[in-house]
């Protein structure tokens, strides 16, 4: 009865998938752009044409089908896949949680074939409200990415500078923390903006501990005396959720 149920979703999905992305191809006329390039660095999906046009979107990498091995594979599965690039697809495994879906729950799906990919993203395009879709070719493996949003030539260029290079984590998005949270535990943790690792803000992240908010109390403003005391650190979003789980009490 649940596979029953799993495909009956699956077939609604893919129907969903199939006219939504007739609608993305025209609209956005994809097939007059003879390049195409993913920067997993930023998140950003470029669209070119040889007469100077481009096209941006953000993007989500669902996963890859191996045309090797014939198996599917979830991009939290993978390694290699930054997690600022596989952002919201922890919708698709609580889904699959809640309705017993074990396909939308493996890592690695075997004995599948380039519909199983299509098949997937349509499920995950669905649940992320998805405006389009696109399969990239990369050596043995077929990449299939869902695009949540268009993004400006301004907003593609604003994004470069949202990002940093860690050593522990590779490239993720930028975020400040005081000197003290930097290395610190137990310290409190005042947040500008509240953080959630399953969304991408518009704000960075910025934080400080205790002695730093008592410094701000005392101080009311951002003044010179503020700032050295504070000395706000660059680090990357995943860095900045690990001190937050160092620093933070118990009662939150």
């Amino acid at each position: 009865m649940l596979n029953e149920a799993f495909e009956s979703y699956k077939d609604q999905c893919v129907e969903h998938l199939s006219v939504l992305q007739e609608e993305f191809m025209k609209l956005y006329d994809i097939e007059s752009y003879e390049h195409w390039f993913y920067d997993h660095g930023i998140g950003a999906f470029h669209f070119k044409s040889d007469d100077g046009r481009n096209l941006y979107f953000k993007y989500v990498e669902v996963g890859s089908f191996s045309t090797e091995r014939n198996t599917w594979m979830w991009s939290w599965e993978n390694d290699s896949v930054p997690k600022h690039v596989i952002r919201g697809i922890e919708k698709v495994k609580a889904f699959g949680q809640q309705r017993g879906f074990n396909t939308l729950l493996e890592g690695v799906v075997a004995d599948g074939d380039d519909y199983t990919g299509w098949a997937l993203t349509a499920i995950t395009a669905k649940l992320l409200s998805a405006i389009g879709a696109y399969r990239a070719p990369h050596e043995h493996l077929l990449i299939y990415f869902v695009f949540t949003n268009e993004l400006t030539q301004e907003q593609y260029d604003e994004l470069k500078n949202k990002y940093v290079e860690c050593e522990a984590h590779g490239m993720s998005r930028v975020a400040f923390v005081c000197q003290h949270l930097l290395k610190g535990s137990n310290l409190g943790f005042h947040e500008t903006i509240e953080s959630n690792p399953l969304t991408d803000p518009d704000d960075d992240y910025q934080a400080w501990c205790d002695d730093c908010e008592i410094a701000w109390i005392r101080e009311g403003e951002w003044n010179a005396t503020f700032k050295a005391f504070v000395d706000l650190k660059i680090v990357c979003d995943q860095c900045y959720f690990e001190s937050k789980r160092r620093n933070i009490s118990e009662g939150g």
